[in-house]
């Protein structure tokens, strides 16, 4: 708890990232913060034949200019991996492309983010946030049914996740199962480890 609250603090945000024990730790995870840093990753761990997925931090931007920055640098990180050869695929989050401010752009974005990985031959997944935005998320991945190379992220720990599920493998493109690590009420998602584990589902 003390973790996510830390996480939701911009004065934290801002400044323990920088501390040099914190850099090595999540260095495995976030190399840097720069475009060229991630490229750099993905290229070593293709070296060893491991794929990278590429996202950028952040998330509930307020300015319909923020979310247009965003769509073009998803643009130029498709361009590098495409031009560099790189086994990446690209991750983003709705709430960078504006869902707060207005869902229609939000996904005229993510249907030309959708156009650009399609044509590079780059997967691109839409990551899932808190609980509150579930159903507008998977609505905007029924709106990319035809794209076959989109997915979607899914929380275990979400109580409606095996509906979800069920609902979303028809449309195909894949979907990554995670824990899930938002603050949620008992209500919406299980609050004990051993109970998020026995929700995965087992046969999929």
């Amino acid at each position: 708890n003390a973790l996510l609250v830390g996480s939701q603090n911009a004065w934290l945000r801002d400044n323990v990232a920088m501390l040099p024990f914190v850099r090595r730790a999540v260095n495995r995870f976030m190399p840097g913060e720069r475009l060229e840093d991630a490229l750099a990753a993905a290229a070593e761990l293709q070296r060893v034949g491991i794929g990278a997925v590429l996202t950028r931090l952040g998330e509930n931007i307020t300015e319909a200019a923020a979310a247009n920055e965003t769509a073009a640098h998803y643009v130029t990180v498709a361009s590098e991996l495409q031009r560099r050869g790189l086994d990446g695929d690209i991750s983003i989050k709705l709430t960078q492309l504006g869902l707060d401010i207005d869902p229609q752009p939000c996904q005229a974005i993510l249907l030309i983010l959708a156009d650009e990985t399609s044509r590079r031959g780059i997967r691109l997944w839409i990551d899932m946030e808190q609980s509150f935005y579930v159903e507008r998320t998977l609505d905007m991945r029924r709106a990319l049914r035809a794209y076959p190379h989109a997915g979607v992220c899914l929380q275990a720990y979400l109580r409606r996740t095996p509906d979800d599920l069920a609902s979303m493998i028809p449309l195909g493109g894949g979907i990554r199962l995670v824990k899930g690590a938002y603050h949620e009420p008992a209500s919406v998602a299980y609050p004990r480890k051993g109970d998020v584990d026995e929700a995965r589902p087992q046969d999929l």
